[in-house]
């Protein structure tokens, strides 16, 4: 079992994790300790703390109060569905979040159902199953008690981003105000950190799309790269150690719209490696795409053609439209430069091709939530929150079957 001091040393700045903490030392109700480690270790994995986070669940699993306990094995799929997922986005985390959901509602607990159908719809979006998504944050919003301040948070920050990703940052805002409000009053400060990721990553892109196939945007530029240093400051405050190699690609994309090729490159040559085994391997395309273009414009036009190359090759493993668009539109440049003009041509054509793909997924996209009435939901879009979070023992009865 991991000692509350241990847990809180990890991230010290995390007010949940506290809070947990203390709760766990106190043990007033023993019977409660087993699920309250169990969403600690929820916590934990969201921080980053995947060693911690898994001794906890291989110690929770092996206690006799597990036996027959469908509520505390709902929780720790849940754990080890996040595990996978801020290790390198795991092709398993999808399902072990789905089993959490499942085991959840078949045995009645709210809490937990609530929770693991917030981040089933972050992890079916990631998965292009957006009907899905939407689905299941609407399920998390239905089921969330109005002091569920994780549930509603999660299932906030993936409509936030959804409508911010389909170019409706208007629409976005609100969403985001909501995860402000119940990650501060629960003190989540894994939540408020992925506000700053999400928004400053679909700016780098909504940048990046718009210098392609409009005119660039000197201001929305200076404002993506203001987010993505913020982000990666925050981060670095909390100690969040999640994905923490994702946030040098961001800023390395930034710093190419601002044409300050050596800095990129030294960004994406040092962290470009451990990027891909913290599973952004499909992301390959566009960051070698970047490499080639920094080096073309560094004067080392035969790197520029060897990563060219590699992104040529890289395209096959590409999940993420924008991403290929960016990545094509950024390749038509270079082989043209390198005289190069019928790989030049291809690729420009591929990124107009994919482009028209990506708008009609914003399309459906919107449709999607038009037709969920999200903003229909009782408390979804709340001024405020319902008071403070629930002292943690109070907060976890729905631990037994209701």
């Amino acid at each position: 079992m991991n000692t509350p001091a241990e847990a809180s040393a990890a991230s010290p700045n995390d007010r949940l994790l506290r809070t947990l903490d203390v709760a766990i030392h106190q043990g007033r109700i023993p019977r409660e300790l087993p699920f309250l480690r169990a969403e600690r270790s929820v916590v934990l994995a969201r921080l980053g703390e995947l060693d911690l986070a898994r001794k906890e669940v291989a110690a929770l699993r092996a206690i006799p109060q597990a036996d027959g306990n469908g509520v505390l094995h709902a929780w720790l799929w849940l754990a080890e569905g996040l595990i996978d997922f801020h290790e390198n986005f795991g092709a398993r985390a999808r399902d072990r979040v789905h089993r959490s959901l499942a085991l959840a509602r078949s045995v009645r607990a709210p809490r937990i159902q609530a929770l693991a159908a917030a981040w089933l719809a972050h992890l079916d979006f990631r998965a292009q199953d957006d009907a899905s998504a939407v689905e299941h944050a609407r399920l998390a919003l239905l089921l969330a008690s109005p002091d569920h301040h994780s549930a509603r948070s999660r299932a906030c920050i993936l409509l936030a981003g959804i409508y911010q990703f389909a170019g409706r940052e208007d629409l976005a805002l609100p969403w985001y105000n909501q995860v402000r409000i119940h990650a501060t009053k629960e003190g989540d400060s894994a939540s408020l950190t992925s506000i700053a990721y999400n928004m400053a990553a679909l700016r780098v892109i909504a940048v990046r799309l718009t210098a392609l196939f409009g005119e660039h945007d000197n201001l929305a530029a200076r404002r993506a790269r203001l987010g993505t240093e913020s982000s990666m400051f925050l981060d670095q405050s909390v100690r969040n150690r999640a994905l923490n190699h994702h946030s040098p690609m961001q800023q390395a994309q930034i710093l190419v719209v601002h044409h300050e090729f050596a800095a990129a490159l030294a960004l994406y040559d040092k962290h470009l490696a451990d990027a891909m085994v913290q599973g952004l391997g499909s992301s390959q395309c566009l960051f070698e795409a970047d490499r080639a273009w920094c080096l073309l414009e560094l004067g080392r036009s035969d790197e520029a053609l060897a990563a060219a190359r590699t992104a040529d090759s890289a395209f096959i493993g590409a999940t993420e439209l924008e991403e290929q668009t960016v990545a094509h539109g950024v390749l038509a440049q270079v082989y043209s430069r390198l005289g190069l003009a019928e790989q030049g041509n291809r690729h420009e054509q591929d990124a107009t091709a994919t482009y028209r793909q990506l708008r009609e997924r914003w399309a459906r996209l919107l449709a999607l939530c038009a037709a969920a009435q999200l903003e229909t939901i009782p408390g979804a879009l709340a001024r405020g929150a319902t008071g403070p979070a629930s002292a943690p023992t109070q907060a976890r009865q729905s631990a037994a079957p209701r």
